[in-house]
C-alpha cells in the first residue's frame, strides 16, 4: 500500500500538460520595415525559445501569461525584433502548486541590422 501511494504521489508531481496552439509564418511585437529586406540574408538565431510564466497555488494562478511577454523574452534572447518559423505552445503542471505559461519558439531575425548596410 504504501509503494502504490508513492506511486501516485510521484505521478501527480510529475503531470504536467503541453498543448500545442498554433505556428505562425511571422510575428512580431516592435516595428519592422521589411521593405527591400531580405530575410534570409539578415541574421538569425535558430531555435530560440522564450517563455512567460505564472506561479499557481492551490488551483489559483498568481497572473494570466501573455504571448507578448513570451515574444519579448524569445526577441531578447536572440537579439533581434522580428521571429519566423514560430511555434506557440501552452503548458501546465501542478499538484497544491504549480505554474501556467505560453511558450514560443522559432527563429529570430535582426531586420535593424539588414537596413544599416542598405542606406
Amino acid at each position: 500500500m504504501k509503494r502504490i501511494l508513492i506511486l501516485i504521489t510521484t505521478v501527480l508531481c510529475l503531470s504536467g500538460c503541453t498543448t500545442h496552439l498554433t505556428d505562425l509564418s511571422m510575428i512580431s511585437n516592435k516595428n519592422v520595415n521589411l521593405n527591400r529586406v531580405d530575410i534570409d540574408q539578415l541574421p538569425q538565431k535558430k531555435n530560440i525559445e522564450g517563455e512567460d510564466t505564472k506561479f499557481v497555488f492551490l488551483f489559483i494562478p498568481f497572473g494570466q501569461p501573455t504571448l507578448k511577454g513570451a515574444l519579448n523574452d524569445a526577441l531578447e534572447k536572440g537579439e533581434g525584433d522580428l521571429m519566423v518559423d514560430a511555434s506557440i505552445s501552452a503548458t501546465n503542471w501542478w499538484f497544491l502548486i504549480g505554474q501556467t505559461g505560453l511558450k514560443i519558439k522559432g527563429d529570430v531575425v535582426n531586420t535593424k541590422e539588414g537596413t544599416k548596410h542598405e542606406d
